[in-house]
């Protein structure tokens, strides 16, 4: 949508406020769906204020200032104005599309992003990851040797590559035990340049999205699996569009792959409650809600639902580089989380997403709470 026509668009938003709240046809129940709203309490944080920030950016009558640019990139991207906004209204933005496209036009002309969004953003470009990790510790955590080459390949991603191994060791567990036959990049998979995107950065993204296509090209990947809900995303909605064509392959996420493999396998679950929190960029991104609980209801004694969840769940709080350049903010969404899966009775919280464990994970070890666990660390419990 051109900028005159979006312009138009934006004229559109009654400031109903609807697009703060869950679902209340469905939940029977006012309940606060956008954290950066609930957190900083001001207009301005809520999709509507964006959306009047937005109309007087594209228009010349508003400078950026450091106060805008705050209120633009705590923005998490998490979609739950998006999904409240287009299910009732009329509205035709994307307000996902419509914010990271305000991000983008400001850094261009020199505003933002936030000094810790520009820094990992340093860090991609000199190491391939955000984490100031070196490139050579990428498969520090591989324990064994593993093929280059096959026709499914794991793309493991920054965070389980270099903060949360125990989702790429069970996801390696778990295609081992199923016979699968796959591959990994090694040190040819880079960032896949979600962190970029969110933030407006994305001159080097794609340069990323050639390198990694590349790298699958060569490793034969007729289809690739993703642990990360971010990467799946990026390689599903933004590659394309970054590219201009189609990438020619299958893209699934561990949880679509996993219930593809095990389905018709006996599965030996440890028989505990568990809750289920939907990681925005797979749920509300991506459309996948079912395959994540179908494997969860085959391994858990029972699968007991948050009030907010699919459409309406509760964002943890970690993405568009939110974590790095507003922790305090991050944590508290995850805290909020924590405390409704516990009203549940779960003894289990579980995601399918390795950002949003090491969310919640964090907000659990400051405020105590219940375990965090990633599906695939179940699954591969399961197939022990």
């Amino acid at each position: 949508m051109k900028s005159g026509e979006l312009l138009r668009e934006l004229y559109h938003c009654l400031h109903c406020h609807l697009c703060n709240f869950a679902d209340w046809h469905a939940l029977d129940e006012w309940l606060p769906l956008c954290p950066s709203y609930s957190y900083f309490g001001f207009e301005s944080f809520s999709a509507s204020g964006k959306m009047e920030i937005a109309r007087a950016l594209l228009s010349g009558g508003l400078k950026p200032s450091s106060r805008t640019l705050q209120v633009l990139f705590s923005d998490l991207g998490c979609g739950a104005c998006h999904s409240q906004c287009h299910g009732l209204t009329g509205l035709k933005v994307d307000h996902v599309e419509l914010f990271e496209e305000l991000k983008a036009m400001l850094v261009e002309r020199g505003y933002g992003p936030m000094p810790k969004q520009k820094s990992y953003a340093e860090s991609i470009r000199r190491n391939h990851n955000p984490y100031w990790e070196k490139h050579e510790k990428r498969t520090a955590w591989l324990e064994e040797e593993l093929p280059s080459q096959a026709r499914t390949v794991y793309f493991v991603g920054c965070t389980s590559s270099y903060r949360q191994k125990e989702i790429a060791r069970s996801t390696i567990e778990i295609l081992l035990r199923s016979g699968e036959e796959f591959a990994l990049l090694g040190r040819e998979e880079w960032c896949c340049g979600s962190p970029l995107l969110r933030t407006g950065q994305r001159k080097l993204a794609k340069e990323l999205a050639e390198h990694n296509l590349e790298a699958l090209r060569k490793a034969g990947a007729k289809t690739v699996v993703f642990s990360c809900a971010g990467c799946y995303r990026t390689f599903s909605k933004d590659y394309p569009r970054l590219l201009g064509r189609e990438l020619g392959m299958e893209l699934l996420h561990t949880s679509q792959y996993f219930l593809r493999i095990l389905s018709g396998r006996k599965l030996k679950g440890k028989g505990r409650k568990v809750t289920y929190h939907d990681p925005c960029h797979l749920g509300r991104g991506m459309g996948v809600y079912e395959p994540p609980r179908e494997l969860l209801r085959l391994v858990s004694g029972s699968l007991i639902e948050m009030k907010r969840s699919r459409e309406n769940s509760w964002c943890c709080g970690a993405g568009s580089g939110v974590k790095s350049a507003f922790p305090d903010f991050a944590l508290w969404s995850a805290s909020k989380r924590l405390e409704e899966a516990e009203k549940t009775g779960a003894e289990v919280l579980v995601s399918s997403c390795p950002f949003c464990k090491r969310n919640l994970e964090d907000a659990g070890r400051k405020r105590g709470g219940m375990e965090v666990k990633d599906l695939s660390e179940l699954l591969a419990e399961a197939l022990a």
